[in-house]
């Protein structure tokens, strides 16, 4: 009869799963591509490939309420071939998505949520700011804050070039243009106070 805290019993399986969710411990094993999913060859970060992968997958499952970043860390990984980075869930230095774990998505905070991911390419990665819309191209990201909120809200991929600027995201309006999302905003009474492009460069 095997000890009651050893690692496959009942109380040890409980001891990992709060170790996993209370402490940020990573699973082991990689994420899936969720059904549906086309993927690109990991030989970099292909901003050509990040935008390729969010026309082609917009109508991908949403995970979330608020699907934003968790469909720009698929499009990141997927399409543009950035790697994890493991590590507690909650630091910004991690990014990961290790699927599910007891029925609802198991990703790093930086995979999932707009501010943290911005931190976490700004911070950890190899990236470059660009300064205005007709210098944008296809792969790089959009991240925009709200007037009144003290963190960014929204991210998007830009998959065109020039001042027109095309995006695709989920939440909002998930085909639309940088130029209408800011209008959007502002007949909604939420306008957008300040957004920021910044270009991956670096796979890890």
């Amino acid at each position: 009869m095997p000890h009651r805290n050893a690692p496959l019993t009942e109380t040890g399986r409980l001891r990992l799963a709060r170790c996993v969710v209370e402490d940020g411990w990573p699973l082991p094993e990689p994420a899936t591509v969720p059904t549906g999913v086309t993927t690109a060859t990991f030989a970099g970060v292909n901003g050509s490939g990040t935008a390729d992968w969010a026309r082609r997958n917009i109508n991908v499952h949403r995970e979330y309420g608020q699907d934003c970043t968790n469909f720009v860390s698929k499009a990141l990984y997927y399409g543009g071939g950035m790697q994890f980075r493991q590590g507690n869930r909650t630091r910004d230095y991690a990014w990961w998505d290790k699927g599910y774990l007891f029925f609802k998505p198991f990703k790093s905070y930086t995979w999932s949520a707009a501010q943290n991911l911005y931190t976490h390419l700004t911070g950890y990665r190899q990236t470059q700011a660009i300064m205005g819309a007709h210098s944008a191209k296809p792969g790089d990201l959009v991240f925009f804050k709200w007037v009144g909120e003290s963190r960014i809200d929204h991210a998007a991929v830009v998959v065109s070039y020039g001042r027109k600027m095309e995006l695709r995201q989920h939440g909002l309006v998930d085909q639309t243009t940088l130029y209408d999302a800011l209008a959007r905003q502002r007949r909604a009474g939420k306008p957008v106070e300040r957004f920021w492009i910044v270009r991956p460069l670096g796979t890890s």
